[in-house]
């Protein structure tokens, strides 16, 4: 009998500039620079989503965010393994560092975001949060 696929889980963070024009913000992939994706990663210990998500964008980015809210989940495959990951849309605080050496944050305009972002399935994220962008 064939062992149940593990789904490994994981979350991102939609990082944003509130104004009349918001800002988000995108990193470069790890394993091919030449994507353009929003912070993601694993859940370490006891972390609750909202908590990972925080941290994932700081250690990417260089950037101190506060998850405002849910902004979906998305799944993938990459070789044998099938992961999930929730993204949360989160406040822009401040600006530590420049981030993990390669990853080359970027603050892009709501359009450029969804010119450059590499995957469709967070281009849709990307569109579905514009309305929560308007009202703050």
């Amino acid at each position: 009998m064939a062992e149940p696929e593990r789904v490994i889980r994981q979350v991102g963070a939609i990082a944003f500039k509130p104004g009349a024009t918001p800002m988000v913000l995108l990193v470069r992939a790890k394993n091919n620079p030449s994507q353009w994706i929003f912070p993601k990663g694993h859940i370490e210990g006891r972390e609750t989503e909202e908590d990972a998500s925080a941290r994932e964008l700081l250690e990417e980015a260089g950037i101190n965010g506060k998850p405002v809210r849910r902004a979906g989940e998305r799944e993938f495959q990459r070789a044998d393994k099938k992961y999930t990951v929730v993204y949360f849309l989160c406040t822009y605080i401040s600006t530590e560092n420049g981030g993990e050496p390669g990853r080359t944050p970027r603050w892009c305009s709501i359009e450029e975001a969804l010119s450059i972002l590499t995957f469709s399935d967070t281009r849709e994220l990307l569109e579905s949060a514009v309305p929560f962008f308007k009202k703050h």
